[in-house]
């Protein structure tokens, strides 16, 4: 019997007040929830993947070849775009509304009790379901650094780092250093680790902890060489000229050049994974996991573009390193002149974010997502040196309205800086049938 829509959303309500206001960034929370759980992380295989950007990404890939594959998949993801089970994917369905509402029940005299954040209740509810689901292995997104997060509790099979830059300085400290060291701690005794593109000090960080672990480090991007036949609107075309799965015609609907970084970091993940029994992965599977990662996750909103004349791009960077990913890729997908919608979180690297993205603009809309943490569009005005060209907006709808405006058919309007804002945006009434999400 399906669940009530009215006390799912109550519950969901109930829940969303977690945020933020328990974080401890420590293990003790989710230690214990697992435990009034029967401890569930236990009882399934697992790749857990951290980094400032890109692991997103690289889980949804990883977690569409494997079930390209053949295999029962866990991935667990955040945070969501539009429903909070976009999180928890079995198979690349979302969890069930039931499945939610009663673990949560279930949970709620303990949540009241040791007052977790609202990520360790996450985890644990994921945790939970793949160990009820049975999945052949779960593919697990750290959110919150690595070393204190609530995910590194897994022994996995394989644990990867995707690349390091500075973001949560608050928590994991303000150099490249004390932060690769917070990302490190998911590397454990005798498991593999996979690395994408880091910056030197960080590999440097990232090597000492896998001598002292005895983990044997893979550079994923010295194991690939691949040739870009095309960069195309949604998609980019390659071939694969060395390694397991060598082949041509390879495609994936994602866009940006920093995507190639991702897929050779999830290959390396994927390869290792067959050489450890996971012998259903093939070449053909590598291929149609490629294609189809829209099929099996929600990744969305990565340099997406959702509309032609005139085009819109989202975009969910949320840190300077993300932002400058924009400017690199957005003079091979713009028309005609360029309008942005922006906001952020105020515990981000909004100054030189916002100085980035007024380079790039002929108009450049200032706006605040309905988020208690999202940073008044006043403020951010603060940061601009050419204020000419900014215009300041109290919620994302007013500020699409203000966009057309200015827009025309051969023209780009650019939507990015927060989850937040691409969750308002999507929300906006000629987008929500839109198969974006």
């Amino acid at each position: 019997m399906e669940i009530k829509q009215r006390k799912y959303s109550k519950l969901l309500r109930k829940l969303y007040s977690f945020e933020r206001t328990g974080i401890k960034y420590n293990l003790s929370n989710i230690k214990y929830l697992l435990r009034v759980l029967d401890n569930p992380h236990k009882k399934f295989r697992s790749v857990h993947i951290a980094g400032t950007n890109g692991k997103g990404a690289v889980c949804s890939i990883v977690n569409s070849i494997l079930i390209e594959s053949g295999y029962c998949t866990g991935l667990f993801t955040s945070p969501h775009i539009i429903d909070f089970r976009e999180r928890i994917l079995v198979g690349g369905n979302k969890v069930e509304k039931k499945y939610i509402y009663n673990i949560i029940k279930k949970l709620w005299s303990h949540i009241k009790n040791i007052n977790p954040s609202f990520f360790e209740i996450t985890t644990a509810i994921a945790f939970k379901y793949f160990a009820d689901r049975k999945v052949d292995i779960a593919v697990i997104e750290a959110g919150l650094g690595g070393r204190l997060d609530s995910t590194n509790v897994l022994k996995p099979i394989c644990a990867a780092i995707t690349g390091i830059s500075l973001d949560h300085t608050e928590y994991l400290g303000t150099t490249l250093e004390s932060i690769a060291k917070e990302k490190a701690g998911i590397i454990k005794r005798g498991v593999p680790c996979v690395i994408g593109k880091l910056n030197r000090p960080s590999l440097k960080v990232i090597k000492n902890r896998c001598e002292q672990k005895q983990s044997f480090l893979i550079n994923s991007q010295k194991d690939w060489c691949f040739v870009l036949n095309s960069n195309i609107i949604n998609g980019i075309k390659f071939k694969i000229l060395n390694g397991k799965f060598r082949g041509e015609n390879f495609f994936v609907p994602l866009n940006g050049d920093y995507q190639l970084i991702n897929i050779k970091t999830a290959l390396s993940i994927v390869s290792l994974l067959k050489d450890k029994g996971f012998e259903k992965i093939t070449i053909d599977s590598v291929y149609n996991g490629l294609k189809k990662i829209r099929e099996h996750s929600f990744y969305r909103a990565r340099f997406d573009i959702i509309s032609e004349k005139p085009r819109i791009i989202l975009d969910v960077s949320h840190n300077l390193e993300g932002i400058k990913n924009i400017e690199r890729n957005i003079e091979s997908f713009r028309n005609g002149k360029l309008i942005i919608i922006f906001g952020m979180m105020v515990d981000k690297d909004v100054k030189n974010s916002v100085r980035v993205l007024e380079k790039l603009c002929s108009k450049l809309i200032l706006t605040k997502p309905s988020y208690k943490r999202a940073m008044e569009p006043e403020k951010i005005f603060d940061f601009v040196k050419d204020k000419n060209k900014v215009l300041t907006t109290k919620n994302v709808d007013s500020a699409y309205n203000i966009a057309k405006k200015f827009l025309q058919r051969g023209d780009t309007l650019l939507v990015c800086g927060s989850f937040f804002v691409i969750s308002d945006f999507l929300k906006i009434a000629e987008f929500k049938r839109m198969h974006v999400v």
